[in-house]
């Protein structure tokens, strides 16, 4: 009995310990202190002081395109693609204006304000020649009429979101049209990313084709005959200068192409009483043909 008395003392102080552990573990925190919960921001955004608010981080999302205020996950990446058919003649380039609006938003879903992000052209695909397609981000060189200098910035824009998280890139993207008849198609990816030590990354896109039509190529008068005369002259229009000319059977009439790149001289050299026609034909840089008649 003795002995048992020991041992139960003995156990009841081992308890004892025990209870005053938990206790001691209780009067403080029971999980790892919370970094994003002392009311300091990850970059921008509203938190709210000493934990209470909602917790903010540098990560998070940017989100493109005019659904640029919609949830993450919830728009595409891709702008509208751009499609145009000119007349190379008179375009012989097209500047495609874009606005491009993106909003910024934490881990949380909540909007990031006054944090910078830039963009700028991560590839071009395929690789054309550089004065074949141009990007502009055009960064002003005034603001409201004050000149700030020259573009800090001729490869990239950067701007500061705004009370709701969001901003507008202006860009600009420059193709030379191709040549008549022809077409030409390229996509554009931008990247966009937050100054931030691990920055927010993010991409979107566009796609552009571009053709070029072909006026049609044509000549007047369509037939004619010399008659007492031994000159005719053919007028060409349209198509895709330079043109030449030629004559079916030059043995009996001549065609030259004057001085003036439209005109055609069709020359009377056999003066004797054949019957039939020559055909005189033009055929303009893009491959179109047309031709005429002459009787004698």
């Amino acid at each position: 009995m003795h002995y048992l008395k020991s041992w139960f003392s003995v156990l009841l102080l081992v308890v004892s310990l025990a209870l005053a552990g938990c206790g001691g573990s209780g009067s403080g925190s029971g999980t790892a202190a919370d970094p994003l919960a002392s009311g300091t921001t990850g970059g921008g955004g509203t938190v709210g002081g000493g934990g209470g608010g909602t917790q903010v981080s540098s990560s998070g999302v940017i989100m493109f395109t005019s659904a640029a205020s919609a949830v993450p996950g919830s728009q595409t990446s891709m702008l509208e693609p751009y499609d145009k058919t000119v007349d190379p003649t008179i375009i012989p380039a097209v500047s495609v204006l874009q606005l491009i609006p993106f909003k910024l938003t934490d881990s949380n879903g909540n909007p990031r304000v006054g944090v910078p992000v830039t963009m700028y052209v991560y590839s071009i695909n395929p690789t054309k020649n550089p004065n074949d397609v141009t990007i502009d981000f055009l960064v002003p060189t005034t603001i409201e009429g004050a000149i700030i200098g020259p573009n800090p910035e001729p490869n990239q824009q950067t701007i500061t979101t705004d009370s709701a998280g969001m901003g507008i890139f202006n860009v600009s993207t420059g193709i030379v049209s191709p040549s008549p008849g022809s077409f030409t198609a390229l996509t554009v990816v931008f990247k966009a990313v937050t100054n931030d030590a691990v920055p927010v990354t993010a991409f979107v896109g566009r796609q552009y084709s571009l053709t070029s039509n072909l006026p049609t190529l044509t000549i007047a008068p369509s037939t004619a005959s010399f008659g007492t005369g031994t000159d005719i002259t053919f007028t060409i229009a349209g198509g895709f200068k330079p043109y030449t000319v030629s004559s079916s059977n030059s043995g009996r009439v001549t065609a030259t192409l004057q001085a003036d790149g439209t005109t055609v001289l069709a020359h009377l050299v056999d003066t004797t009483a054949w019957t039939g026609a020559v055909t005189i034909s033009a055929i303009d840089s893009a491959g179109q043909t047309v031709s005429a008649t002459v009787a004698r």
